[in-house]
């Protein structure tokens, strides 16, 4: 009653089909098992209580699976309209990158004009996607790399300050670029280690968002 039925046009690739797709990463239960976690194309059908979208309309929007298909099923919430200037193909990538990196910086980070955020794995799907869209927000933007040509690529996404860390410690770099003041928030997709030096990270209330 609150989903869609969009007939596929383009569909997006993620790193998690490409695992899945190895074995390695098996879908949640419940979830199709066909591959697709992304897609645009054209509503079809709508459920009864679906208000926000009619038949015809053209989206794009994040799947429970089943997006190589002719036609997916999906809630009518994880949808979006296909923004002015885009085309099927190109908004079929946005759902994955755009919609979990504005969650977990505006929803769940709550983050604000002018403050400063941590983005770790800057040049990753997510990464370039929360670059862009704190920048959007006007605030200042740090994040860590895995080498220059990375660091150069979020540079011209917007980035303010790149950490290389395979030859930096972050923490300290932090500190350097902070004046010890820490950031106000920090976007972080790898957990272990990282967890206690991204805590030291923080500024007086700041937040720290796990994916």
């Amino acid at each position: 009653v609150d989903e869609v039925r969009m007939r596929v046009v383009a569909a997006g690739i993620n790193r998690p089909d490409l695992l899945q797709k190895k074995g390695l990463y098996p879908p949640p239960i419940g979830a199709s098992s066909r591959l697709g976690l992304e897609a645009s194309g054209i509503v079809e059908k709508i459920g009864s209580n679906v208000k926000t979208i009619k038949e015809g309309d053209s989206v794009c929007g994040l799947t429970p699976g089943g997006a190589y298909a002719e036609a997916v099923v999906l809630p009518a919430s994880h949808c979006l309209p296909i923004p002015k200037g885009l085309n099927f193909f190109e908004a079929a990538s946005l759902p994955e990158m755009f919609m979990t990196a504005w969650v977990n910086l505006f929803e769940h980070g709550h983050l604000m004009s002018g403050e400063k955020v941590l983005i770790h794995g800057g040049s990753s799907g997510i990464g370039t996607a929360a670059i862009q869209l704190a920048k959007w927000r006007k605030s200042q933007v740090f994040c860590s790399v895995r080498n220059q040509e990375k660091s150069n690529f979020c540079k011209d996404l917007g980035a303010d300050e790149t950490i290389i860390y395979s030859s930096m410690d972050f923490e300290e770099e932090i500190a350097r670029l902070t004046d010890s003041l820490g950031v106000n928030l920090i976007l972080d997709m790898v957990g272990g280690d990282y967890i206690s030096k991204n805590l030291n990270s923080l500024t007086h209330k700041g937040r720290l968002v796990q994916i």
